[in-house]
């Protein structure tokens, strides 16, 4: 059954969940400032941002094989859509903290929902479907730090990006109102085995090597802005763009990812991507020119970019007719990827400065090159 609308409608949710998330990390700066905090302290924005998310997606899992799955998916979407609203008006740090995780909670599961439905409805379709649909993420965060720097050249607070956003959500909630969506194909039995996955090998290796993937992506991405504006005296106005740059990359990466051939395999794409990366931030942390600094971040971000989306698929496809319980695990995995690694960033940048913190993701990367050598023994 081909319902109107997909897989439209779930690139859509996950590029705004996305979106959400991204503007996070260019907001950073104007928080740090306004409340008069560190980086550690900061660093919680991440933390308690992917913990909730990390619940969220079991619940987004649960609920996606959910014959009702329609209504949560609507309410989930409501609730993000207020909790824009209620932290474009926090005056506190705590209070930013406190909608932070209630957002997260509720607006986590909107793409694990939109996934699991798109996996259901085109199975044969996977891998460039998922790959497309990481691509909306990539754009997602790339129109962020635009749309805070936006806000902010416009002449109105950075506040202002979570409204419009907010906005946007309100959008998709009408549009998912009125679509068209297929019975789920998992039993009822199944809905409650989300962590009996974790006991196939295949699937917790391919949930570990996607939290070391998003490691070496959000944690680079997450402080860009901040490495901008405390190593190159970039304005904290213009440091979005910097994100842009390394965002370009990744949605060119997936784009590519999306159009290998399949008789390549699944890990050719992702290993050279890897060594690609790894010089580019080599050369990013040691070069002093500004646009060569620039055009390293699109390098960058054309290396990460085929690894999630790579890794998503040989996942999801271990369980075809449990979509929603596959996506579970395998986006848990990437929201406490988002809760320890920016965290680790930020800590050791207190101590010894972002620019230093960033050759930690070097060993992520390396600790990713010999998942994919050892892959075989989990086959």
């Amino acid at each position: 059954m081909k319902t109107s609308g997909m897989p439209w409608t779930a690139f859509s949710a996950n590029g705004l969940w996305v979106l959400v998330i991204g503007l996070m990390g260019p907001s950073v700066p104007f928080i740090i400032r306004e409340f008069s905090i560190n980086y550690s302290q900061a660093g919680l924005i991440f933390t308690v941002l992917s913990f909730s998310s990390f619940i969220g997606t079991f619940l987004g899992g649960w609920v996606s094989d959910y014959k009702r799955r329609r209504v949560f998916w609507m309410l989930f979407l409501a609730a993000l859509s207020a909790g824009l609203v209620v932290f474009a008006n926090s005056h506190s740090f705590f209070l930013i903290l406190l909608t932070v995780f209630f957002m997260s909670l509720f607006g986590s599961p909107i793409g694990a929902v939109g996934q699991s439905i798109m996996l259901q409805v085109y199975p044969d379709r996977r891998r460039k479907y998922l790959s497309l649909s990481t691509m909306f993420a990539a754009a997602g965060s790339f129109i962020a730090p635009l749309l805070i720097s936006s806000v902010c050249v416009a002449g109105f607070e950075w506040r202002a990006a979570f409204l419009i956003v907010s906005a946007a959500v309100l959008v998709l909630l009408i549009i998912v109102a009125s679509s068209r969506l297929p019975e789920p194909a998992a039993s009822g039995e199944s809905r409650f085995a989300v962590f009996g996955l974790y006991k196939d090998k295949r699937i917790v290796f391919a949930g570990l090597m996607i939290f070391i993937c998003v490691g070496f992506d959000l944690g680079f991405s997450y402080w860009l802005a901040e490495y901008f504006i405390s190593s190159t005296g970039t304005a904290a106005e213009y440091s979005g763009f910097a994100v842009g740059c390394y965002l370009i990359g990744v949605v060119s990466g997936r784009l590519l990812n999306s159009r290998r051939p399949e008789s390549s395999g699944v890990w050719m794409l992702p290993a050279a991507g890897l060594a690609v990366a790894a010089v580019s931030l080599v050369l990013f942390l040691n070069i002093d020119i500004f646009q060569l600094k620039l055009f390293l971040c699109l390098l960058y971000g054309l290396g990460i970019g085929p690894s999630f989306p790579s890794m998503m698929a040989m996942g999801t496809s271990l369980y075809p007719q449990r979509s929603g319980a596959a996506t579970a695990v395998l986006f848990s995995m990437m929201s406490l990827s988002g809760a320890v690694f920016p965290m680790i960033i930020g800590t050791i940048g207190r101590s010894v400065g972002i620019d230093q913190a960033y050759y930690a993701l070097l060993i992520v990367m390396l600790v990713f090159g010999v998942g994919i050598l050892i892959r075989k023994k989990f086959a």
